[in-house]
Protein backbone atom coordinates (compact mmCIF):
# COMPACT_ATOMS: atom_id res chain seq x y z
CA UNK A 1 0.00 0.00 0.00
CA UNK A 2 3.23 2.34 0.47
CA UNK A 3 4.15 2.01 -3.36
CA UNK A 4 0.74 2.25 -4.08
CA UNK A 5 0.05 5.63 -2.24
CA UNK A 6 3.21 6.43 -3.25
CA UNK A 7 2.19 6.72 -6.91
CA UNK A 8 -0.84 8.38 -6.05
CA UNK A 9 1.54 10.83 -4.48
CA UNK A 10 3.28 11.24 -7.81
CA UNK A 11 -0.28 11.52 -8.98
CA UNK A 12 -0.81 14.64 -7.02
CA UNK A 13 2.12 16.33 -7.20
CA UNK A 14 2.24 15.63 -11.22
CA UNK A 15 -1.40 16.74 -11.78
CA UNK A 16 -0.75 19.08 -14.58
CA UNK A 17 2.01 17.11 -16.02
CA UNK A 18 0.15 14.00 -16.78
CA UNK A 19 -3.28 16.29 -17.80
CA UNK A 20 -0.71 17.71 -20.54
CA UNK A 21 0.13 14.51 -21.16
CA UNK A 22 -3.22 13.33 -21.78
CA UNK A 23 -4.13 16.85 -23.73
CA UNK A 24 -0.81 15.35 -26.09
CA UNK A 25 -2.66 12.12 -26.58
CA UNK A 26 -5.66 13.77 -27.78
CA UNK A 27 -3.76 16.42 -29.98
CA UNK A 28 -1.74 13.25 -31.55
CA UNK A 29 -5.61 11.41 -31.97
CA UNK A 30 -7.35 14.50 -32.64
CA UNK A 31 -5.21 16.59 -34.87
CA UNK A 32 -3.86 14.33 -37.64
CA UNK A 33 -7.41 15.06 -39.37
CA UNK A 34 -7.97 18.46 -37.65
CA UNK A 35 -4.60 20.36 -37.54
CA UNK A 36 -4.39 23.01 -40.65
CA UNK A 37 -1.04 22.05 -41.22
CA UNK A 38 1.79 19.40 -40.03
CA UNK A 39 3.58 22.19 -38.33
CA UNK A 40 1.35 22.91 -36.40
CA UNK A 41 0.76 19.24 -35.86
CA UNK A 42 4.53 18.98 -34.65
CA UNK A 43 4.43 21.83 -32.95
CA UNK A 44 1.57 20.99 -30.38
CA UNK A 45 3.27 17.61 -30.01
CA UNK A 46 6.59 19.04 -29.03
CA UNK A 47 4.77 21.00 -26.09
CA UNK A 48 2.21 18.63 -25.03
CA UNK A 49 3.75 15.46 -25.83
CA UNK A 50 7.43 15.32 -26.37
CA UNK A 51 8.29 17.91 -23.40
CA UNK A 52 5.56 16.04 -21.09
CA UNK A 53 6.83 12.86 -21.17
CA UNK A 54 10.57 13.54 -21.10
CA UNK A 55 9.73 15.06 -17.29
CA UNK A 56 7.62 12.14 -16.38
CA UNK A 57 10.24 10.07 -17.25
CA UNK A 58 12.23 11.71 -14.82
CA UNK A 59 9.63 12.56 -12.29
CA UNK A 60 8.00 9.38 -12.20
CA UNK A 61 11.25 6.87 -12.44
CA UNK A 62 10.74 4.79 -9.92
CA UNK A 63 7.03 3.72 -10.50
CA UNK A 64 7.95 3.44 -14.02
CA UNK A 65 11.13 1.19 -13.08
CA UNK A 66 8.94 -0.97 -10.82
CA UNK A 67 6.16 -1.38 -14.17
CA UNK A 68 9.38 -2.53 -16.30
CA UNK A 69 10.04 -5.08 -13.93
CA UNK A 70 7.39 -6.83 -14.05
CA UNK A 71 7.05 -6.24 -17.93
CA UNK A 72 10.83 -7.21 -18.75
CA UNK A 73 10.21 -9.14 -22.16
CA UNK A 74 7.88 -6.37 -23.31
CA UNK A 75 9.91 -2.90 -22.42
CA UNK A 76 12.80 -5.39 -22.51
CA UNK A 77 12.49 -5.47 -26.18
CA UNK A 78 11.25 -2.30 -27.12
CA UNK A 79 13.90 -0.69 -25.35
CA UNK A 80 16.41 -3.43 -27.31
CA UNK A 81 14.43 -1.78 -31.01
CA UNK A 82 15.21 1.75 -29.61
CA UNK A 83 18.96 1.33 -28.61
CA UNK A 84 19.38 -1.04 -31.94
CA UNK A 85 18.38 1.79 -34.26
CA UNK A 86 20.27 4.84 -32.59
CA UNK A 87 23.12 3.04 -32.58
CA UNK A 88 22.48 2.21 -36.56
CA UNK A 89 23.90 6.08 -36.95
CA UNK A 90 27.12 4.64 -36.99
CA UNK A 91 26.70 3.24 -40.28
CA UNK A 92 23.93 4.69 -41.90
CA UNK A 93 24.24 6.79 -45.32
CA UNK A 94 21.45 9.18 -43.94
CA UNK A 95 22.55 12.95 -44.12
CA UNK A 96 21.96 13.72 -40.61
CA UNK A 97 22.70 11.21 -38.27
CA UNK A 98 21.67 13.23 -35.68
CA UNK A 99 18.40 14.07 -36.30
CA UNK A 100 17.49 10.07 -36.79
CA UNK A 101 18.55 9.74 -33.14
CA UNK A 102 15.86 12.62 -32.35
CA UNK A 103 13.30 10.85 -34.53
CA UNK A 104 14.37 7.60 -32.11
CA UNK A 105 13.90 9.42 -28.70
CA UNK A 106 10.62 10.89 -30.10
CA UNK A 107 9.37 6.87 -30.48
CA UNK A 108 10.55 6.11 -27.24
CA UNK A 109 8.98 9.22 -25.49
CA UNK A 110 5.62 8.46 -27.35
CA UNK A 111 5.72 4.96 -26.07
CA UNK A 112 6.90 6.33 -22.72
CA UNK A 113 3.43 8.18 -22.94
CA UNK A 114 1.69 5.06 -23.01
CA UNK A 115 3.82 3.79 -19.73
CA UNK A 116 2.98 6.76 -17.34
CA UNK A 117 -1.16 6.65 -19.06
CA UNK A 118 -0.97 3.09 -18.27
CA UNK A 119 0.07 3.25 -14.26
CA UNK A 120 -1.23 6.76 -13.56
CA UNK A 121 -4.67 7.09 -15.70
CA UNK A 122 -5.68 3.75 -17.69
CA UNK A 123 -9.06 4.61 -17.87
CA UNK A 124 -7.96 7.46 -20.27
CA UNK A 125 -5.79 5.73 -22.62
CA UNK A 126 -8.94 4.09 -23.61
CA UNK A 127 -11.80 6.83 -23.64
CA UNK A 128 -9.40 8.54 -25.19
CA UNK A 129 -9.76 6.19 -28.64
CA UNK A 130 -13.55 6.88 -28.08
CA UNK A 131 -13.20 10.63 -28.48
CA UNK A 132 -10.99 9.99 -31.05
CA UNK A 133 -13.73 7.91 -32.82
CA UNK A 134 -15.89 11.05 -32.49
CA UNK A 135 -13.65 13.78 -33.73
CA UNK A 136 -11.95 11.48 -36.35
CA UNK A 137 -15.74 10.36 -37.86
CA UNK A 138 -16.88 14.23 -37.61
CA UNK A 139 -14.14 14.70 -39.99
CA UNK A 140 -15.50 12.39 -43.00
CA UNK A 141 -18.32 14.74 -43.91
CA UNK A 142 -15.76 18.12 -44.13
CA UNK A 143 -13.92 15.53 -46.71
CA UNK A 144 -16.34 15.03 -48.59
CA UNK A 145 -17.51 18.30 -49.21
CA UNK A 146 -14.22 19.81 -49.27
CA UNK A 147 -12.93 16.78 -52.13
CA UNK A 148 -16.52 16.37 -53.94
CA UNK A 149 -18.09 19.29 -53.99
CA UNK A 150 -15.85 22.60 -53.34
CA UNK A 151 -12.98 20.64 -55.32
CA UNK A 152 -15.39 19.17 -57.52
CA UNK A 153 -13.94 15.96 -58.10
CA UNK A 154 -16.04 12.68 -59.64
CA UNK A 155 -17.45 9.95 -57.24
CA UNK A 156 -14.99 7.77 -59.12
CA UNK A 157 -11.66 9.54 -58.14
CA UNK A 158 -10.09 8.04 -54.57
CA UNK A 159 -10.93 10.53 -51.38
CA UNK A 160 -8.28 12.65 -49.76
CA UNK A 161 -8.89 13.45 -46.21
CA UNK A 162 -8.62 16.71 -44.29
CA UNK A 163 -5.03 17.10 -42.51
CA UNK A 164 -2.27 14.91 -42.12
CA UNK A 165 -5.21 12.29 -43.27
CA UNK A 166 -4.86 13.69 -46.51
CA UNK A 167 -3.23 10.08 -47.65
CA UNK A 168 -5.63 7.96 -49.50
CA UNK A 169 -4.35 5.19 -48.70
CA UNK A 170 -3.21 5.31 -45.15
CA UNK A 171 -5.85 8.52 -44.02
CA UNK A 172 -8.44 4.87 -44.86
CA UNK A 173 -6.37 2.99 -42.55
CA UNK A 174 -6.46 6.17 -39.65
CA UNK A 175 -10.23 5.97 -40.52
CA UNK A 176 -10.81 2.25 -40.22
CA UNK A 177 -8.89 2.13 -36.65
CA UNK A 178 -11.49 5.08 -35.17
CA UNK A 179 -14.67 2.68 -37.15
CA UNK A 180 -13.20 -0.67 -34.86
CA UNK A 181 -13.16 1.92 -31.58
CA UNK A 182 -16.16 3.10 -32.00
CA UNK A 183 -18.13 -0.36 -32.58
CA UNK A 184 -16.35 -1.09 -28.82
CA UNK A 185 -17.94 2.27 -27.69
CA UNK A 186 -21.57 1.95 -28.43
CA UNK A 187 -23.95 3.72 -26.05
CA UNK A 188 -26.77 1.96 -24.54
CA UNK A 189 -29.89 4.74 -25.66
CA UNK A 190 -31.16 4.35 -28.83
CA UNK A 191 -30.94 8.38 -29.86
CA UNK A 192 -27.45 7.77 -28.91
CA UNK A 193 -26.86 4.38 -31.21
CA UNK A 194 -28.15 6.37 -33.60
CA UNK A 195 -26.07 9.07 -33.64
CA UNK A 196 -23.17 6.60 -33.26
CA UNK A 197 -24.23 4.67 -35.92
CA UNK A 198 -24.07 7.81 -38.41
CA UNK A 199 -20.59 8.56 -37.12
CA UNK A 200 -19.80 4.52 -38.12
CA UNK A 201 -21.35 5.19 -41.80
CA UNK A 202 -19.12 8.48 -42.19
CA UNK A 203 -15.80 6.48 -41.29
CA UNK A 204 -17.28 3.26 -43.45
CA UNK A 205 -18.07 5.78 -46.36
CA UNK A 206 -14.28 7.18 -46.05
CA UNK A 207 -12.91 3.74 -46.01
CA UNK A 208 -14.42 2.84 -49.32
CA UNK A 209 -14.42 6.11 -51.03
CA UNK A 210 -10.23 6.02 -50.48
CA UNK A 211 -10.54 2.55 -52.37
CA UNK A 212 -7.21 1.46 -50.78
CA UNK A 213 -7.78 -2.55 -50.39
CA UNK A 214 -5.70 -2.88 -48.09
CA UNK A 215 -7.80 -1.05 -45.59
CA UNK A 216 -11.21 -2.43 -46.93
CA UNK A 217 -8.98 -6.23 -45.97
CA UNK A 218 -7.77 -5.09 -42.81
CA UNK A 219 -11.12 -3.65 -41.67
CA UNK A 220 -12.93 -6.76 -43.27
CA UNK A 221 -10.90 -9.19 -41.48
CA UNK A 222 -10.73 -7.27 -38.18
CA UNK A 223 -14.97 -7.15 -38.14
CA UNK A 224 -15.38 -11.11 -39.59
CA UNK A 225 -13.16 -12.16 -36.31
CA UNK A 226 -14.78 -10.22 -33.58
CA UNK A 227 -16.97 -13.15 -33.00
CA UNK A 228 -14.37 -15.83 -32.67
CA UNK A 229 -12.40 -13.67 -29.82
CA UNK A 230 -15.24 -11.43 -28.43
CA UNK A 231 -18.66 -13.27 -29.16
CA UNK A 232 -21.99 -11.35 -27.94
CA UNK A 233 -24.60 -10.32 -30.13
CA UNK A 234 -22.85 -6.92 -31.52
CA UNK A 235 -19.75 -9.07 -32.53
CA UNK A 236 -21.91 -10.27 -34.57
CA UNK A 237 -23.96 -7.72 -35.92
CA UNK A 238 -20.60 -6.52 -37.20
CA UNK A 239 -19.57 -9.55 -38.43
CA UNK A 240 -22.91 -9.45 -40.81
CA UNK A 241 -22.90 -5.85 -41.41
CA UNK A 242 -19.22 -6.08 -42.65
CA UNK A 243 -20.33 -9.32 -45.26
CA UNK A 244 -23.06 -7.31 -46.79
CA UNK A 245 -21.01 -3.99 -47.25
CA UNK A 246 -18.42 -6.25 -48.09
CA UNK A 247 -20.32 -7.38 -51.62
CA UNK A 248 -21.87 -4.04 -51.89
CA UNK A 249 -18.74 -2.97 -52.01
CA UNK A 250 -17.58 -5.05 -54.31
CA UNK A 251 -20.31 -4.93 -57.30
CA UNK A 252 -19.96 -0.75 -56.89
CA UNK A 253 -16.43 -0.71 -57.01
CA UNK A 254 -14.88 -3.60 -58.60
CA UNK A 255 -13.48 -2.60 -61.37
CA UNK A 256 -11.52 0.62 -60.20
CA UNK A 257 -10.25 -2.03 -57.95
CA UNK A 258 -9.38 -4.39 -60.31
CA UNK A 259 -8.00 -1.87 -62.92
CA UNK A 260 -4.95 -1.19 -60.24
CA UNK A 261 -4.34 -5.16 -60.23
CA UNK A 262 -2.16 -5.84 -57.38
CA UNK A 263 0.30 -2.64 -57.43
CA UNK A 264 3.59 -4.57 -57.97
CA UNK A 265 3.30 -5.69 -54.04
CA UNK A 266 5.01 -9.53 -54.28
CA UNK A 267 7.62 -7.83 -57.01
CA UNK A 268 8.26 -5.38 -54.15
CA UNK A 269 8.31 -7.99 -51.97
CA UNK A 270 11.12 -9.98 -53.38
CA UNK A 271 13.15 -7.16 -54.20
CA UNK A 272 13.16 -6.33 -50.85
CA UNK A 273 14.46 -9.51 -49.55
CA UNK A 274 17.27 -9.25 -52.06
CA UNK A 275 18.06 -6.24 -50.60
CA UNK A 276 17.92 -7.56 -47.44
CA UNK A 277 20.49 -10.50 -48.12
CA UNK A 278 22.97 -7.72 -49.37
CA UNK A 279 23.20 -6.46 -45.78
CA UNK A 280 21.54 -8.96 -43.90
CA UNK A 281 23.34 -7.95 -40.47
CA UNK A 282 23.17 -4.40 -39.84
CA UNK A 283 21.25 -3.30 -42.70
CA UNK A 284 22.02 0.02 -44.04
CA UNK A 285 21.27 2.06 -40.98
CA UNK A 286 18.88 4.26 -39.64
CA UNK A 287 17.14 6.69 -42.23
CA UNK A 288 19.27 5.07 -45.18
CA UNK A 289 17.60 6.33 -48.20
CA UNK A 290 16.93 3.59 -50.65
CA UNK A 291 15.13 2.32 -53.57
CA UNK A 292 13.19 -0.78 -54.40
CA UNK A 293 13.48 -1.66 -58.35
CA UNK A 294 11.57 -4.52 -60.15
CA UNK A 295 11.72 -5.68 -63.66
CA UNK A 296 8.00 -4.26 -64.57
CA UNK A 297 9.15 -0.55 -62.80
CA UNK A 298 12.70 0.04 -63.55
CA UNK A 299 11.96 3.48 -61.86
CA UNK A 300 11.56 1.94 -58.70
CA UNK A 301 9.49 2.85 -55.38
CA UNK A 302 11.12 4.48 -51.97
CA UNK A 303 10.36 2.08 -49.61
CA UNK A 304 8.91 -1.41 -49.30
CA UNK A 305 5.40 -1.03 -48.72
CA UNK A 306 6.12 -3.18 -45.71
CA UNK A 307 6.72 -2.45 -42.28
CA UNK A 308 8.86 -5.88 -41.86
CA UNK A 309 11.36 -5.72 -45.04
CA UNK A 310 11.48 -2.05 -43.87
CA UNK A 311 12.56 -2.71 -40.58
CA UNK A 312 15.26 -5.68 -42.01
CA UNK A 313 15.74 -3.01 -44.97
CA UNK A 314 17.40 -0.65 -42.37
CA UNK A 315 18.18 -2.09 -39.37
CA UNK A 316 18.97 -5.74 -40.59
CA UNK A 317 17.95 -8.97 -39.25
CA UNK A 318 18.74 -7.81 -35.63
CA UNK A 319 16.26 -5.26 -36.13
CA UNK A 320 13.96 -7.76 -38.23
CA UNK A 321 13.80 -10.23 -34.97
CA UNK A 322 13.13 -7.14 -32.30
CA UNK A 323 10.33 -5.67 -34.61
CA UNK A 324 8.67 -9.31 -34.63
CA UNK A 325 9.11 -9.89 -31.33
CA UNK A 326 7.65 -6.67 -30.08
CA UNK A 327 4.43 -7.49 -32.44
CA UNK A 328 4.66 -10.90 -31.04
CA UNK A 329 4.49 -9.77 -27.59
CA UNK A 330 1.90 -6.86 -28.38
CA UNK A 331 -0.67 -10.13 -29.64
CA UNK A 332 0.15 -11.64 -27.03
CA UNK A 333 -0.71 -8.85 -24.05
CA UNK A 334 -4.28 -8.67 -26.72
CA UNK A 335 -4.90 -12.39 -26.64
CA UNK A 336 -4.20 -12.87 -22.98
CA UNK A 337 -6.56 -9.94 -22.54
CA UNK A 338 -9.31 -10.79 -25.44
CA UNK A 339 -12.34 -11.34 -23.54
CA UNK A 340 -11.90 -7.55 -21.76
CA UNK A 341 -12.94 -4.59 -23.31
CA UNK A 342 -9.61 -3.37 -23.39
CA UNK A 343 -8.48 -6.59 -24.93
CA UNK A 344 -10.72 -6.19 -27.64
CA UNK A 345 -9.85 -2.92 -28.40
CA UNK A 346 -6.03 -3.45 -28.76
CA UNK A 347 -6.62 -6.70 -30.68
CA UNK A 348 -9.20 -4.86 -33.20
CA UNK A 349 -6.52 -2.30 -33.65
CA UNK A 350 -3.70 -4.84 -33.76
CA UNK A 351 -5.19 -6.40 -36.39
CA UNK A 352 -6.13 -3.60 -38.60
CA UNK A 353 -2.28 -2.52 -38.15
CA UNK A 354 -0.34 -5.80 -38.92
CA UNK A 355 -1.92 -5.52 -42.36
CA UNK A 356 -1.14 -2.24 -43.35
CA UNK A 357 2.18 -3.27 -41.81
CA UNK A 358 2.13 -5.68 -44.68
CA UNK A 359 0.91 -4.02 -47.38
CA UNK A 360 1.16 -0.02 -47.27
CA UNK A 361 3.55 0.97 -43.92
CA UNK A 362 7.07 1.13 -44.34
CA UNK A 363 7.94 4.34 -42.27
CA UNK A 364 9.27 3.51 -38.55
CA UNK A 365 11.16 6.55 -37.58
CA UNK A 366 9.49 9.61 -39.41
CA UNK A 367 7.87 12.23 -37.57
CA UNK A 368 4.36 11.74 -36.39
CA UNK A 369 2.15 11.28 -39.19
CA UNK A 370 -0.95 9.26 -40.31
CA UNK A 371 1.63 6.12 -40.38
CA UNK A 372 2.13 6.05 -36.63
CA UNK A 373 -1.51 4.72 -36.00
CA UNK A 374 -0.82 1.55 -37.37
CA UNK A 375 2.94 1.33 -36.37
CA UNK A 376 3.57 2.95 -33.06
CA UNK A 377 0.13 3.46 -31.59
CA UNK A 378 -1.05 -0.12 -31.44
CA UNK A 379 2.19 -1.01 -29.51
CA UNK A 380 1.61 1.64 -27.46
CA UNK A 381 -1.62 0.21 -26.60
CA UNK A 382 -0.04 -2.66 -25.62
CA UNK A 383 2.19 -1.25 -23.49
CA UNK A 384 -0.40 0.69 -21.19
CA UNK A 385 -3.06 -2.57 -21.46
CA UNK A 386 0.36 -4.65 -19.70
CA UNK A 387 0.95 -1.96 -17.07
CA UNK A 388 -2.63 -1.59 -16.42
CA UNK A 389 -2.50 -4.98 -15.68
CA UNK A 390 0.43 -5.47 -13.71
CA UNK A 391 -0.92 -2.56 -11.59
CA UNK A 392 -4.15 -4.13 -10.68
CA UNK A 393 -3.32 -8.12 -10.10
CA UNK A 394 -4.34 -9.08 -6.50
CA UNK A 395 -0.68 -10.46 -6.16
CA UNK A 396 2.32 -8.24 -5.30
CA UNK A 397 1.88 -6.30 -8.55
CA UNK A 398 -0.56 -4.63 -6.56
CA UNK A 399 2.03 -3.34 -4.21
CA UNK A 400 4.74 -2.31 -7.18
CA UNK A 401 2.24 -0.20 -8.72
Amino acid sequence: MAHLNGVRMVGVRSVWLVSLLCLGYLWFLFGIAWMPSNKLYQQGLVVFLWLPALAAVVVMGKPLLQSWQHNKVFLGLVLMLLVWAAFSVTWTAAEEPLKEIKRVLYVGLFLALFLVLGAVRPSFVWKGLGLGFVALALSCPVSFYLFYVHDMNPIQARLLGVGEAGHPILGAYVMALALLWGVQFMPHTALARVAWGALIIFLMMFVALGQSRGAMLALGLSALSMPLWSGGRVAWLVALVTSVLAVIGAVMFMPFILERGLSFRPEIFASSVQMILQHPWLGLGIGSEYRVFTYNFPEGFDHSHNAFTHAAIELGLPGLLLWVGLWGAAFRVALRERRTWEGRILLSSLLVSFVASQFDAASLWGSPRAEWFVTWLPIGLAVALATQRACTSPDQLRASC
